[in-house]
């Protein structure tokens, strides 16, 4: 097993810090409002992600992304951007999703660029006999 996961651990808790500074920075809500229906899902889904459901967290961020939450498609956008690296895997996205994420969250467009795997070592007709 790589330890390189592992090692990316202070990455995402800084992620999550700065994001945690940003709602803080939020003026305060009044007692009569109460917070939005998208403001509790995400909370709900940076809890998931303290918990390490990245899978479940994922989709819970592209789902507000998609909807026009612009705190979501930042974190979705990095999550997607940084998948292979920080959790070992690459997540799903389309190319528009990446752009109206990033156009939400004010970055530039990334790219989606094709992969191209190496073949196996056995071929398929050896396998079956």
């Amino acid at each position: 097993m790589s330890t390189a996961p592992l090692k990316l651990i202070p990455v995402v808790l800084l992620v999550l810090g700065f994001h945690a500074l940003g709602a803080f920075a939020q003026p305060a809500q009044s007692a009569r409002s109460a917070p939005s229906a998208a403001e509790c899902l995400h909370a709900d889904a940076l809890a998931s992600f303290r918990q390490a459901r990245f899978p479940e967290v994922y989709g819970r961020f592209i789902a507000l992304a998609d909807a026009g939450h612009a705190p979501a498609a930042e974190l979705a956008l990095w999550m997607y951007l940084h998948g292979p690296l920080v959790f070992g895997k690459e997540w799903d996205g389309a190319q528009e999703q990446l752009t109206a994420w990033a156009m939400l969250a004010g970055q530039p467009a990334p790219t989606m660029v094709a992969h191209i795997y190496p073949r196996t070592v056995s071929s398929v007709a050896s396998l079956t006999r």
